[in-house]
Order: structure tokens, then C-alpha cells, then sequence
């Protein structure tokens, strides 16, 4: 029975930062201004809190074939990694040099482009990656501990094979 494996999201913290002075600023202005100004403030805050927060994903699960993206206030969203050919850093662009340092793109075979944004990046791309072993993998973290790995993997089965050759032709 395969296990169903979670990832929390990654708060970008830019995001933090500005609810942080919504809040600061809300809380000013509610002792300095009038009260249709501070309703109107508070209720800004609040659909800020409500798209911020609320429509962003908190959490992304793998199971057998299929990511799924969890929101709080909106449906889940379903990815088939079946369907997917690359995953990978993210492409730079200029309205996202800054934003989004952390992110994971995976594209799927009609060119779709979905980010993700785990705190576990190396242990999400594996789970990816061991979802569709098809897929192309660029994540240069993910690249640099598991090709080490896979090395030495192959380097001590080369070993064994050997001793066991040898130890084969020994025996005869």
C-alpha cells in the first residue's frame, strides 16, 4: 500500500512583510482617523487576508501518480505527473526575479506551466521524480545530491559485482 506523501508550503516573504504593514497600518489608522476611513482600510485588510492566505495553497500531497495542489478556501487542484515532461528551477523572468526564489516549475506535455513552492524542495522533486520516472529533472539541488549518490551507488554495486566474480572463480 503506498503511502500518501505531504509538502508544506513555502510563505513567499514578501507576502509576509506586506501583511505585516497592512496590519501596522491598519492598526495606525484606526486610532488617527475617522471611522469610514478605518472601515474601509479594515475591510481592504481583510480581502487581503482572504486572497493571501486563503486562495493560496498550503500544503501539496503525492499519491501513486497524482499531485494535488490544497487550498484553503478553494477547490484542490489535481496535477497527473503522468502527463508531465520537465521539472525544474525556475525559468527567470522579470516580473519574477525577486518573488520567487524558491520555486519548482513542472511543465506537462501541452506546454502548461504549474509553480510549487515547498519548504522540502530536494524531498518534493524526489517524490517526483520517483512518481514519473519519465520525467526530465533539472533541479540543480535535487541534481547534486542524488547523481553523488547514485555514483556511489554504482561504484560499490561494481565492487560487489567484482568480488563476486572473483570469489566465483575461486570456487572452481
Amino acid at each position: 500500500m503506498e503511502e500518501v506523501k505531504t509538502f508544506k508550503y513555502r510563505i513567499n516573504t514578501a507576502t509576509i512583510i506586506f501583511l505585516a504593514a497592512l496590519v501596522f497600518y491598519t492598526l495606525f489608522t484606526a486610532f488617527t482617523q475617522d471611522l469610514q476611513t478605518v472601515l474601509i482600510i479594515g475591510i481592504f485588510t481583510i480581502l487581503c487576508f482572504v486572497v493571501f492566505i486563503g486562495m493560496r495553497p498550503y500544503k501539496y500531497s503525492i499519491e501513486k501518480k497524482e499531485l494535488t495542489i490544497h487550498y484553503a478556501l478553494w477547490k484542490n487542484s489535481h496535477v497527473d505527473l503522468m502527463h508531465c515532461e520537465t521539472i525544474c528551477d525556475p525559468v527567470p523572468r522579470w516580473a519574477d526575479l525577486v518573488t520567487r526564489p524558491h520555486a519548482i516549475e513542472i511543465y506537462t506535455d501541452t506546454k502548461k506551466r504549474y509553480c510549487f513552492f515547498p519548504k522540502e524542495r530536494v524531498e518534493f522533486v524526489h517524490e517526483v521524480v520517483k512518481a514519473n520516472k519519465r520525467i526530465h529533472c533539472t533541479v540543480k539541488e535535487y541534481t547534486d545530491v542524488y547523481r553523488i549518490l547514485e555514483k556511489k551507488d554504482r561504484k560499490e554495486r561494481r565492487k560487489a559485482e567484482k568480488k563476486a566474480a572473483k570469489e566465483a572463480r575461486s570456487q572452481k
